[in-house]
């Protein structure tokens, strides 16, 4: 991929005579028709869509845990996460990404999110394998002679499949549309690895080849295109125009072509008032002075070797990318309340600590949050002391006592842990539901289940973006990982903003 060049570098003298050769830096899109995609990019909300999952029975469960056969963990976050840090760049905006498992056609958080275009990938769930695979090396030996050597290997591979579809909103006119397999593979000596934790291990290596062919396609990548300038022969003030444009002097330049513009109206001189104007970025400038040009040039063997339709063609992107329109429903600034969570588990302990943990998954995703403690002192002043008392309230009534343009209830159906034999299962399952105050309208999240045979450490990246010191203090907690991951599942089916 060729280096954008400082624009003082740009000019290059061709060495021909009467013209020399500008490079002009743009980014060129692979979409077909990318103009009229620019309005919907400039206020994106990117939403990645999976299958849901199926609830397997106990007899189910029990089988896949013991034939290791539940598959690799996919983290549809992680992807649209990175599609939308890719796709946010200057001239573009990314509203807001989530993951969306209902399987509903209709994203009930666009309306509110009021996003100019929307970006859809429908991801299935990864194919990961891990097979024994024969592998040969050719060398030549000291006499020169051919061998072959073969080794045994274990071929580990995963693939992901996804259709991409842009849409303009609210009107949902399909701008584009696409599919891909994005894959990684790698050798081993021996299966010690289990498939699904050589994916975790690998799934961002898979992402990553997704995201740069979003950017080609949607943001463009960098091209320099060539742009010719004439001079007039034996004519001294035209070559005095050319020498400052080469020095990079375009301003003194223009003002000489736009004099003998205005004098004469010869073609050279336009062209070159074009060229400086779009240097300058000024694409509606540039492309009035290059049909003047291309007009007054008809004729000239000279103005035949201008390639007048890719410059128009180059010019109609550039001046459709305009300033980022933002997102209209200002759907991270609305004060929100996580309110106590409901629960039908024995637990005591459980459900508060998923409340803390989605707390800080929603305050890393960009809300503005009422304080938990804040929220329990408000209602329990009105006599409410858990989640399980809040039904008897309207939501608007406990908006109010609370200030807050929105409510965020949550219900913990499963927290424990549940030895059967040989088999050990550790789950964390509810759902949660939104209620906004602008629409008076309840959105119901898609249940969240988080089943895990072997318990893990908090290690890693799982809770990076917790508070400090709050991750030292639940790391001893029953199900700590699991709620973890719960809370994860759970804020990711909103709406979330790039950090």
């Amino acid at each position: 991929m060729s280096k954008l060049l400082p624009i003082p570098l740009l000019a290059l003298l061709c060495g021909c005579g009467n013209y020399f050769s500008v490079r002009v830096p743009y980014q060129a899109p692979d979409m077909p028709g990318a103009a009229a995609a620019r309005p919907a990019l400039s206020a994106l909300y990117v939403v990645v869509k999976t299958p849901p999952e199926e609830e397997a029975g106990a007899l189910g469960s029990l089988a896949g845990a013991l034939l290791n056969g539940t598959g690799p963990d996919f983290r549809p976050a992680v992807l649209a996460r990175k599609a939308a840090a890719a796709l946010d760049r200057p001239g573009a905006k990314v509203c807001a990404w989530r993951v969306d498992k209902t399987g509903q056609a209709e994203d009930g958080f666009a309306p509110l999110v009021k996003p100019s275009g929307l970006l859809v990938i429908s991801a299935r769930r990864p194919s990961v394998s891990a097979r024994k695979e024969e592998r040969s090396t050719v060398y030549y030996d000291k006499k020169r002679q051919k061998q072959t050597v073969k080794n045994k290997v274990w071929a580990y591979s995963a693939s992901l499949s996804a259709e991409i579809g842009l849409y303009t909103w609210p009107g949902m006119e399909l701008l584009d549309s696409w599919g891909d397999t994005s894959a990684y593979a790698e050798d081993r000596f021996d299966n010690a690895k289990a498939p699904g934790d050589w994916y975790a291990e690998n799934e961002e290596k898979i992402f990553s080849a997704l995201t740069p062919k979003l950017v080609n396609r949607y943001a463009g990548r960098p091209v320099l295109r060539s742009r010719v300038v004439f001079t007039a022969k034996k004519d001294p003030e035209s070559s005095e125009a050319a020498r400052l444009a080469r020095q990079n002097d375009w301003d003194k330049a223009a003002e000489i072509w736009l004099r003998r513009a205005a004098a004469s109206g010869g073609w050279r001189d336009y062209l070159g008032l074009a060229v400086a104007a779009e240097l300058k970025k000024d694409y509606a400038g540039a492309a009035d002075y290059y049909r003047q040009a291309e007009k007054r040039a008809a004729g000239d063997k000279d103005g035949a070797k201008v390639f007048w339709g890719q410059i128009y063609q180059d010019l109609e992107f550039a001046a459709s990318t305009r300033a980022a329109a933002g997102c209209g429903g200002g759907w991270f600034g609305i004060k929100t309340a996580l309110l106590p969570f409901s629960d039908e588990t024995t637990s005591i302990d459980g459900p508060p600590l998923v409340r803390q943990l989605v707390y800080e998954r929603l305050k890393a995703g960009g809300y503005s949050l009422l304080s938990l403690e804040e929220t329990d002192e408000i209602l329990r002043r009105h006599g409410f002391s858990d989640g399980g008392q809040l039904a008897a309230a309207k939501p608007e009534e406990i908006a109010g006592w609370l200030g807050a343009g929105r409510l965020v209830y949550g219900n913990i159906t499963d927290f424990g842990e549940i030895m059967a034999g040989v088999y050990n299962r550790r789950m964390v399952k509810g759902a949660a539901r939104v209620w906004d105050a602008g629409t008076g309208k309840e959105l119901v999240l898609e249940e969240s289940v988080v089943k895990v045979k072997t318990p893990k450490s908090l290690a890693g990246g799982l809770f990076s973006q917790l508070a400090k010191g709050l991750a030292e203090r639940i790391k001893n907690k029953p199900l700590a990982y699991e709620s973890g991951l719960f809370s994860l599942q759970l804020t990711e089916n909103l709406p979330n903003a790039l950090k």
